[in-house]
């Protein structure tokens, strides 16, 4: 062989060796550059699947809180009123005696009277000290029946016991499942009078618990204090079964703003549990989420998005192999094949640009995305039936709660219309609970107008509650008892905010009215005033009542802030 055709060997195997380095070389980096792109589509992928479980996961610890503080406001309202309830059976004691009591129905009429308008209520029970029965709802003359066994009666007891939380009963003159309700009555010198006791349905608190559940597989319940389950709903027992369990782990678990997980012991169940423990009472409850239904949400969110990824990582697939199959080809082709691989990083580098876009859209879009429990009509028709069919000599009464109520039943209006917030305009509010209390309380020739400057402030649902009730309170006592005699008068209320705290100012031009204290019977407490001294610590705030002309009402409080 000449040494021209061994050059020629040479060099040709020469361009074979560089066009194999050149094709394995070009074939290394589509390949990496594969790697890079399905890697991270599926980090993507991933980072999205995440950040999705922990926003479900915190969607529904949101609900959960939130339909806890619906279930402790019903609560609380509901006790609330039956524990003032008790203090009006002590009274009523005080005033009679055992001695007519024994001999007069009057107080078993009015028990009965009472029981029969409040459809949570079973019955009305008032012992002595001994523990015997001295009056009831059920019957007149009472038959001889001690309730010296029960729990409540030896828990009153102990001096400073005042209100105290029974556990379910079966009742000895009809057999109905009940809870008590009961206080310690007192003597002057502080000895132990008897105790004044309600007892209270469950299936009452279960029909609005389960108006309330918001999946099949969540559970509430109302706890006594040492862990006792009072109501439980669903209940998966015998609807007359006394003993529904004690989960004192429920009570004690640690939380996280009210908030923690577990398995619950009375099914086995793991479940994101919101506990609230009902103001001044001995009572907690608990709304639960099943951990399995928030998994299967996260799946149906997530879902969406794998059936997109999918195709992608099959369509990248597909253009790494045709990548491959051009980077093996002649070296002479390696022009077009680097062209081919701009193209092919063009197109990847645009789907992943496209699939970032999608992913940041996605974000925002839940971000935006908030939760809310609905407004619990429930509660203000639970009190509106309390003080319907009411006898006349209660009339002044009822008309103070029914304004009470209109006014709870005006903020919920409010928070409806204003949905996807977390706090209500106060002009707004001012204006229309204005125009409720001047078609309330005006008759046929008197005309007592309301004028209102409230600046475009907006307060919190938690505060909006006591200050609109506060307001309730004055503007009525103001009607009330500032323009007797009078057929016209004027009411400005004005809401002011400076450094950092908000002003209302009640201002009338009437005769001067009695502050709340006042405007009550002789020896008698206001439960307004109460009203406005518990709703004024409840905010943090401080008012005072000034008379002359008129009468005028200052209450200053934070702006911001909790309330207590």
């Amino acid at each position: 062989m000449t040494p021209a055709g061994f050059e020629q060997d040479a060099h040709a195997a020469g361009s074979r060796d560089a066009g194999r380095g050149a094709r394995k070389a070009a074939s290394l980096a589509v390949a990496a550059l594969l790697a890079v792109a399905l890697g991270l589509t599926a980090a993507l992928l991933v980072f999205s699947g995440y950040q999705y479980h922990t926003q479900v996961i915190a969607e529904a610890e949101n609900r959960s809180i939130a339909i806890a503080r619906v279930l402790e406001e019903h609560a609380a309202k509901t006790l609330g009123i039956h524990a003032a309830t008790l203090s009006h059976m002590e009274w009523m004691v005080d005033d009679l005696g055992w001695e007519r009591i024994d001999g007069s129905p009057l107080l078993y009429e009015r028990l009965k009277a009472m029981a029969s308008q409040t459809p949570e209520v079973q019955s009305y029970w008032i012992t002595d000290e001994t523990g015997r029965v001295r009056a009831s709802s059920y019957e007149w003359p009472m038959r001889p029946l001690t309730a010296a066994d029960r729990e409540y009666f030896r828990a009153h007891l102990k001096p400073g016991a005042t209100i105290h939380i029974g556990p379910r009963l079966n009742g000895k003159i009809v057999s109905d499942l009940f809870f008590t309700l009961s206080r310690r009555m007192e003597l002057p010198d502080r000895r132990f009078q008897g105790v004044a006791q309600i007892s209270l349905l469950p299936s009452y608190f279960a029909d609005f618990y389960r108006s309330v559940l918001h999946g099949s597989h969540d559970v509430i319940l109302l706890m006594r204090e040492d862990g006792e389950v009072l109501v439980r709903n669903p209940l998966n027992a015998p609807d007359d079964r006394t003993d529904i369990g004690r989960f004192p782990d429920l009570i004690s678990i640690p939380d996280r703003d009210g908030v923690f997980r577990t398995v619950t012991p009375f099914d086995g169940v793991e479940r994101v549990l919101a506990r609230r423990k009902v103001p001044d009472l001995p009572v907690y409850v608990v709304y639960g989420t099943d951990v399995a239904s928030i998994e299967t949400a996260w799946r149906d969110r997530v879902l969406p998005y794998v059936l997109t990824a999918v195709p992608a990582l099959g369509l990248l697939c597909l253009l790494g192999g045709i990548a491959l199959r051009r980077s093996r080809q002649a070296a002479d082709a390696q022009e077009a094949l680097r062209r081919a691989n701009e193209e092919l990083e063009g197109r990847i580098t645009d789907r992943t640009r496209h699939l970032d876009q999608a992913l940041a859209d996605k974000e925002v879009l839940v971000r935006d995305i908030h939760h809310r429990v609905k407004n619990n009509l429930q509660v203000i028709l639970s009190l509106l039936e309390l003080q319907a069919q009411r006898a006349p000599e209660l009339e002044a009464p009822f008309s103070e709660a029914l304004t009470r109520i209109n006014t709870m039943g005006l903020i919920h209006e409010q928070i409806y219309r204003s949905t996807g917030v977390s706090a209500v305009r106060l002009d707004n509010f001012v204006e229309a609970l204005a125009g409720h209390l001047n078609s309330f309380h005006n008759r046929p020739g008197r005309d007592i107008a309301i004028r209102h400057h409230v600046e475009p402030l907006s307060l919190d649902l938690n505060r909006v509650v006591p200050f609109a009730l506060i307001l309730n309170e004055v503007v009525s006592n103001a009607y009330k008892h500032a323009f007797a005699g009078r057929c016209s008068g004027t009411i400005d209320i004005m809401v002011t905010a400076e450094s950092g705290s908000l002003h209302l100012t009640i201002v009338d031009d009437g005769t001067g009215a009695p502050v709340p204290e006042d405007a009550g019977a002789p020896g008698r407490r206001s439960m307004g005033m109460d009203l406005i001294r518990a709703f004024t610590r409840q905010i943090r705030g401080e008012y005072h009542f000034t008379r002359g002309a008129g009468t005028r009402f200052d209450l200053v409080f934070p702006q911001d802030g909790d309330v207590v």
